[in-house]
């Protein structure tokens, strides 16, 4: 089912454009297409929205309310008992009694009410707690935009890697397909000292041999095919193009530079620039703002309001007459926390307690960078020293395996030996564009990792 897979994407693609691109190119391409960068913007956006969200809390809150209702019955007041008179009103009338008894029932409104009211809330001082929201939410801002740029080195450390896997790939394709085409040729040439009997060093099973060695080419030519056409498809997502397009790569393998830069440089780079270590350096300020709004609650609150409202009822006497329809209140409320059981002062506590956490994890961070770093450089130093001795290497088995064919076809020496001297040659060539895939791959960890391009 793999193998049907590959030979449908293979057709297919033998349909599409084909696009041209260098690895410049290719980081431009994805830095526009990937979905990835995409979701980092819109992320930002919504940081955008909740810090300004969080800037209401500066404008008073204006809130307009209608409320219409129909009771069951007219509202009343019955008044049963007795009061005392003054006792001034007694002295001028002596035959009025001391007590006087009520009993009445006063109506107050009717069934039917219709009001309009205004409200207007206004935070004077809230001991620093809507400051500290306000300040978090810019923060989360800087954070969604620390992960835009994470993301893009992200993508731009997927597309160098795909980029020279891809290069990788399609170069080891045509060394395999070279070395199939000179072992055909060996074997057809040891059939030929075999079959006519020139030659004293072949025999039928030095054919065979061979005829088994093509057949092992072959094989690996048809997998490194695979791979080559896996390889292009995740380059091909990692760009953002459409699944059925066709790439075209341009690149020297030939111009590669040594890392001029030293472990402590690099590692002194990482911690000014890596965008991790920055994300921990804004969560730590957001901690910091986190402590400061659970410490507000230590001190009180104080408000402004005001309101204003026009009252209509069924009834134009009672408590809504005409002097009354029309109303407004102004003042202000204070509230604070006597106590609270020292919950407070416990938010405070976990929230320094959170604060010292993220501090010892940013400690951990630059450690592991600077763990990352060394080994990355490390690597990159022994990829360079193996490329520079590979490129020699390369040199003298390409000798050595014309030297063998020239001697192979005069019968000076064996078949295992022309054999070995082309398996040589193969295996250098591809040893070579292994290490290369390793430096160059290695450097673009210290880039993702650095926050930066090497220069």
């Amino acid at each position: 089912m793999k193998y049907l897979i590959l030979i449908f994407l293979f057709i297919t693609s033998l349909f599409s454009e084909t696009k041209n691109i260098t690895l410049d190119e290719a980081i431009v391409i994805a830095s526009k297409n990937n979905k990835q960068n995409k979701i980092s913007k819109i992320a930002l956006e919504i940081a955008q929205v909740q810090y300004d969200k969080a800037l209401s809390a500066n404008y008073p809150a204006l809130n307009a309310m209608i409320l219409g209702q129909r009771a069951n019955d007219d509202g009343y007041l019955e008044m049963k008992g007795s009061i005392d008179l003054p006792d001034k009103l007694i002295a001028a009338l002596p035959t009025l009694d001391k007590e006087l008894a009520i009993d009445t029932k006063v109506k107050l409104h009717g069934r039917d009410t219709v009001q309009g009211k205004l409200e207007l809330v206004y935070p004077l001082y809230t001991g620093g707690k809507i400051t500290s929201i306000i300040n978090q939410a810019k923060l989360n801002k800087l954070l969604a935009a620390n992960t835009i740029v994470r993301t893009n080195e992200e993508v731009v450390f997927d597309v160098k890697k795909y980029f020279y896997g891809y290069a990788l790939t399609s170069q080891l394709v045509n060394i395999a397909k070279n070395t199939l085409d000179k072992m055909q040729y060996i074997s057809q040439l040891t059939k030929d000292l075999y079959e006519h009997g020139e030659s004293l060093n072949v025999k039928k099973t030095d054919y065979l041999s061979s005829r088994v060695t093509v057949s092992l080419i072959e094989s690996i030519v048809a997998k490194l095919e695979a791979n080559k056409i896996l390889v292009e498809s995740a380059l091909i997502n990692a760009l953002g193009l459409p699944w059925d397009s066709k790439l075209n790569i341009t690149f020297d393998k030939n111009n590669i530079i040594p890392l001029d830069y030293s472990l402590d440089t690099l590692v002194k780079s990482a911690y000014e620039n890596n965008n991790d270590i920055s994300k921990m350096d804004i969560i730590l300020k957001i901690s910091e703002e986190q402590i400061k709004e659970k410490k507000a609650d230590f001190y009180p609150s104080v408000a402004f309001l005001a309101d204003t409202s026009h009252t209509y009822n069924s009834y134009e006497y009672g408590v809504y007459n005409k002097n009354q329809e029309d109303k407004w209140h102004i003042g202000f409320v204070a509230k604070m926390s006597i106590f609270d059981g020292f919950k407070t002062t416990n938010n405070v506590k976990e929230k320094k307690l959170e604060k010292k956490k993220v501090y010892l994890l940013k400690e951990m961070l630059k450690d592991g960078i600077a763990l990352q770093i060394k080994n990355e450089f490390t690597n990159s130093l022994i990829a360079y020293k193996q490329i520079q001795v590979l490129k020699k290497a390369k040199k003298v088995a390409k000798e050595s395996r014309e030297l063998n064919l020239r001697a192979y076809q005069i019968d000076a020496i064996e078949p295992k030996d022309m054999i070995h001297s082309q398996y040589v040659k193969s295996y250098v060539d591809a040893d070579y564009l292994k290490y290369i895939y390793t430096y160059l791959v290695s450097l673009s960890k210290i880039e993702k990792i650095l926050g930066k391009e090497l220069k």
